[in-house]
């Protein structure tokens, strides 16, 4: 191989790479969001555990972005379970608070309000019969008016269905 050509190979190799390098630096200097694999593009997570618990986490939203998260409730029983819901959070200064959620029930709201707002009694949301389930949908969104930069600490509430037998119920579904 010639002094030329090794030049000229070299030039090939690092005009990509160097290409790369700068787009890379200029997209830190101007301050664009990267994201976590566990996160997904959105920075929302809702974990289930095996407690009858959930966590809904929002780390980052863009926005005028609204995304939902499913969570499925089964009852493998022999009998019909009542089923009580509860919220435990504390409102959120995540992007001033203008972080918005729903909370939907089979497709009815049982919530349209701030984030981690929703009172921290627990609610009703009726029986699920043997064999049957229950798919509550949390839709986060962030106004588009609402500011990008400085979206703080994530913002997390966590969540906690009760089963209980409905012949004993007596209206109070606290477990």
């Amino acid at each position: 191989m010639t002094t030329t050509t090794a030049a000229t190979t070299a030039r090939k190799l690092l005009l990509p790479v160097g290409s790369v390098i700068g787009a890379g630096v200029l997209a830190m200097v101007m301050g664009v969001p990267w994201t976590s694999a566990s996160e997904g593009s959105s920075g929302i997570r809702l974990l289930a555990d095996d407690n009858q618990g959930a966590t809904l986490t929002i780390t980052e939203i863009e926005p005028g972005e609204s995304q939902a998260r499913s969570v499925t409730i089964r009852n493998s029983g022999g009998q019909a379970s009542r089923l009580s819901f509860q919220e435990t959070g504390d409102p959120s200064p995540f992007a001033d608070g203008e972080l918005h959620l729903v909370i939907d029930q089979d497709g009815r709201t049982l919530y349209d309000g701030d984030f981690a707002a929703m009172s921290d009694i627990a609610q009703d949301v009726g029986t699920v019969d043997p064999g049957g389930s229950s798919t509550f949908t949390f839709t986060v969104s962030l106004p588009a008016d609402a500011p990008f930069a400085n979206q703080g600490e994530p913002a997390t509430a966590s969540y906690t269905w009760v089963n209980s037998d409905p012949a004993s119920a007596t209206g109070s579904w606290g477990g």
